[in-house]
């Protein structure tokens, strides 16, 4: 299925979307407005790059809620934010993301697909997609689901950046990985094997 798969670089993502404390208002849904990124260069098992892309809503409006829990306001869209189209052009052309496999922290897949769909945008997406969360839930902590927050700290990292920014949690998703691929002995096949 994903036969032009690169298997010497991945992508992990996080998406912020917009939100509310309680239902959205009337004519209203979640929407993304953050895509961060974190590009391993899985030669090397490290990052060797990120981004943040804010994207453009036009189904919601940043509610005061959402403003205080990610930090993203209105300015900072009306200011560097793109359409959501856009960013997967610039997910595809700039970050080869149809080539390489995604990781996130949670079912943020889900997310995307369904926005990409609802804004009618190329996709920019491998579909190969591995939920690190589940990868904790089921191989590592024996069925018990936890956060992303309390992953890090059984592997000893303590965060990058802050909580809720797609930049920052893309970067910790890609050191838990990284982690994982140190302490469980992963990633040791020689590297002639990725060419």
């Amino acid at each position: 299925m994903h036969k032009n798969l690169r298997h010497d670089r991945l992508l992990a993502v996080d998406l912020e979307l917009t939100c509310w404390d309680g239902p959205p208002p009337e004519g209203e849904r979640p929407e993304i407005i953050e895509i961060g990124l974190a590009e391993i260069d899985l030669k090397r098992d490290e990052i060797v790059r990120t981004a943040s892309i804010l994207t453009k809503p036009v189904a919601s409006r940043i509610s005061p809620f959402c403003a205080a829990f990610t930090g993203i306001t209105e300015e900072m869209i009306a200011a560097n934010g793109i359409r959501f189209q856009d960013a997967c052009h610039r997910l595809r052309k700039t970050y080869g993301s149809s080539s390489k496999l995604w990781i996130g922290w949670g079912s943020d897949n889900v997310l995307f697909d369904a926005e990409v769909r609802a804004k009618d945008a190329v996709d920019p997406a491998s579909h190969a997609y591995l939920d690190l969360c589940q990868v904790q839930e089921y191989v590592l902590a024996g069925g018990r689901r936890i956060s992303l927050d309390e992953a890090l700290e059984v592997m000893k990292l303590e965060r990058a950046g802050t909580a809720h920014r797609a930049e920052s949690d893309a970067v910790d998703t890609a050191r838990l990985f990284l982690a994982w691929r140190e302490r469980f002995g992963l990633g040791y096949l020689p590297h002639e094997h990725f060419d």
